[in-house]
Formats: structure tokens, C-alpha cells, sequence
């Protein structure tokens, strides 16, 4: 009875680690709702970096894990790689911000930022094509348009924002195609390795990338009109994908 009520899996993840993850959620959202003054720096601003470092360090572990192996080796140093240069454009947005005293975006900051959709695209889509060689047709089709769907949505709600800064509005619409398609991959992905060996280690990261390229979506659409703050809930949904893809590395790094 009591491992029916610690664990869901083989794998042994465990709902009270879930439940932990979910009050992390809830306690970081009050603390950057009451406690949080948009006008001075505070530790909300440095956690998405650090967040995002974690996930690369641990990533960092599995792939030494798979050291010689002809795909994880190489997909997992890819994801690795991807967070650790998220961690490096934060901190250079930061250093722009706070120390120059200028607006960060768009700056060099960007080309880390974009770096990243393709280190984790190639993690996801090296992964998805060992686990499921032949793809359906509707998967092949359904990738682009849900991805495209969510390109036009974006277009067709910030087209206004385009006279006052078309470099912005680029920018912005650049980060959302790369969001998209990280976000239709991640679906995918979700989709071929819940039937793997390491099936729940695997969801699990999948569904961090997954909340992940949600979040940065729906951030670019705040930012494009002007509404985005350190305490919007779109923060607290970086942290916790960012605290479910360690969670799920970390577990696989015990299961191989």
C-alpha cells in the first residue's frame, strides 16, 4: 500500500516530489506577487538563470553517463549545452539591465537565447527519430501546423506593434517560430517516449521542454505589447519546468 502511495512507476517517481515541485510553484508565485518590487533587483531576477544552469549541470551528468553511446552521449551533452548558454544570455541580459543601464532586448544577449532552440531541437529531434524511426503521416503534418497556428496567433494579436518597432516585432515573431517548434517537438516527444525504456524519466523532461517553450511563447506575446513583469506567472512557470527537467534528469541518471 505504501509504495502504491510513493510512487506512479517503475522508475520511482514519487507524488510527494510532485507535491513538492506544485508547492514550489504556488510559494514562488506569493513571493514574487507580494513580496517583489518590480523597481529594485531581488533574487527573482537571477532565478531563471540559476534555474537554467541546474538543468544544464545535470545534464552535463546524464551525458557522461552516456559516454560512448552513438546518440544519448550527444544529445544529452546538446541539452546540456542548450541550458548552460540560456544560463550565459541571462547573465549577459542581466549585465545589460542592471549594470549598463540599457534595454536588453534586442542585444548580443539574443544570440545565446537563440542558441538554445537549437541545442534542445537537436536533442528532441535526435531522440525522436531513434525511438521511432518511421513517423506517421499525421505526425509529420501535424508538427508544422501546430507550430504554424502558433505563429499566426502571435502575428495576428501584435501586427499593431509592428509601425512602432519593426525590429522588436521580428525579433519577437523570430523567438515565437523557434518556441513553436520546440513546443510541437516536445508534444511529439511526448507522445514516442512515454513507450521507451525509461518511459516516465523521459515524460517528465519532455514535459519541462514542453512547459518551457510554452512559457517563452506566451512571454514574446507579453513583451510585444508591453505588459511583461518579474511577477507575471509566466516566471513561475520557467522555475518549474526548469525544476521538472532536473527532477526527471536526475532520475535518469539513476535508472541508466
Amino acid at each position: 500500500m505504501s509504495k502504491t502511495v510513493k510512487t506512479f512507476s517503475a522508475t520511482g517517481i514519487s507524488i510527494k516530489s510532485l507535491i513538492i515541485i506544485a508547492v514550489i510553484g504556488i510559494g514562488y508565485q506569493i513571493y514574487i506577487s507580494e513580496f517583489v518590487n518590480e523597481e529594485e533587483t531581488s533574487f527573482a531576477d537571477f532565478t531563471y538563470g540559476i534555474s537554467s544552469l541546474a538543468v544544464g549541470i545535470t545534464g552535463l551528468f546524464v551525458a557522461k553517463r552516456y559516454k560512448g553511446s552513438p546518440v544519448f552521449g550527444k544529445t544529452y551533452l546538446a541539452l546540456a549545452i542548450g541550458f548552460i548558454i540560456l544560463f550565459v544570455g541571462d547573465s549577459v541580459y542581466n549585465y545589460y539591465l542592471y549594470v549598463l543601464d540599457e534595454d536588453p532586448y534586442p542585444s548580443i544577449a539574443d544570440v545565446f537565447f537563440i542558441g538554445f532552440y537549437f541545442f534542445t531541437g537537436y536533442h528532441l529531434v535526435k531522440n525522436i527519430k531513434y525511438f521511432k524511426k518511421d513517423l506517421g503521416i499525421g505526425s509529420k503534418v501535424g508538427v508544422p501546423i501546430l507550430a504554424g497556428i502558433m505563429v499566426l496567433i502571435f502575428a495576428m494579436f501584435t501586427i499593431e506593434t509592428l509601425e512602432d518597432d519593426p525590429i522588436v516585432f521580428f525579433m519577437g515573431l523570430l523567438y515565437v517560430v523557434a518556441s513553436a517548434a520546440m513546443l510541437s517537438l516536445a508534444i511529439l516527444g511526448l507522445t514516442v517516449f512515454r513507450h521507451s525504456v525509461l518511459g516516465i524519466a523521459w515524460t517528465m523532461l519532455v514535459i519541462g521542454l514542453l512547459l518551457y517553450s510554452f512559457a517563452d511563447a506566451w512571454y514574446y506575446y507579453l513583451e510585444e505589447l508591453e505588459v511583461f513583469s518579474i511577477t507575471h506567472p509566466v516566471n513561475t512557470m520557467w522555475l518549474l519546468s526548469n525544476i521538472f527537467m532536473v527532477y526527471a534528469l536526475y532520475k535518469h541518471k539513476k535508472t541508466i
